[in-house]
């Protein structure tokens, strides 16, 4: 009994220092593998976190140049615009202006239809230059429903000239 006490204390003071040179040995390839595998998963973190920034710069300078397209075209449209109503309250008012003519030299009953046709086309006149005022102050997102608006009236007065 004693040699077999002997024997398993042995055996486990044996066991338990290979366990610890291995143990210890493991313990450090072990370190060396989880550090490695930290500098690994650090570096594609930074990879990354780098792609990302630069996706997100990216995009940002997209937008940044289509918010400046987009104003410039706005700016351009509503210029445009002003400069094509400009010249339709002229033309209006060129009309007006023969209209006084014939208002003077007609008779009574030709008067008021010359008359009628003045008021109508002042009329038009003084919508276009409201809206004339309205584009200076548009904001940008009414800014189509505004456009399809005044052509609208530009068509209207352009109509009115015809008649």
């Amino acid at each position: 009994m004693k040699k077999q006490a002997m024997y398993w204390l042995g055996m486990g003071l044996l066991s338990c220092s290979l366990l610890i040179n291995c143990t210890a040995k493991d313990k450090h390839q072990a370190a060396e593998d989880a550090q490695e595998a930290q500098d690994k998963v650090e570096r594609a973190t930074d990879r990354a976190a780098d792609k990302t920034k630069k996706a997100f710069d990216d995009v940002a300078t997209d937008v940044k140049d289509a918010g400046q397209e987009t104003k410039e075209d706005w700016q351009r449209e509503r210029s445009e615009l002003s400069v094509k109503v400009e010249d339709q309250k002229l033309a209006l008012q060129k009309e007006i202006d023969r209209v006084d003519g014939k208002i003077k030299v007609a008779k009574d009953k030709e008067k008021i239809r010359w008359q009628e046709r003045k008021a109508k086309l002042e009329v038009k006149r003084d919508e276009l230059d409201a809206s004339l005022k309205k584009i200076q102050n548009n904001a940008k997102e009414d800014w189509k429903e505004f456009k399809r608006d005044l052509n609208r009236k530009v068509d209207e007065a352009q109509k009115s000239l015809q008649d």
